[in-house]
């Protein structure tokens, strides 16, 4: 495959799959109206922890550096909220 290919193959396919993950976190927004939903706040920090670790993994693999602070720490060391059921 020729670089040629690869970076038309790249245009073709990243602005989609990027438009889906926007379009995906709107609906998750839509989550957070109190009028119509209520959350357990610890399963919430928790979620938003492991998403942060994510992205910042992701953008980092494109060479994109990024300091992700949670409640003012780092997310490699956010402290977990919510406790761990264990599975039997």
């Amino acid at each position: 495959m020729t670089e040629q290919d690869k970076k038309a193959n790249f245009q073709r396919l990243f602005p989609p799959a990027v438009e889906k993950l926007l379009d995906r976190l709107r609906v998750v927004k839509q989550k957070s109206v109190k009028g119509n939903y209520a959350w357990d706040q610890a399963l919430v920090h928790d979620t938003w922890v492991q998403i942060a670790r994510i992205f910042a993994e992701t953008a980092d693999a494109f060479g994109v550096k990024f300091e992700v602070l949670v409640d003012g720490e780092d997310v490699e060391y956010a402290e977990q909220k919510s406790k761990r059921r264990k599975t039997k």
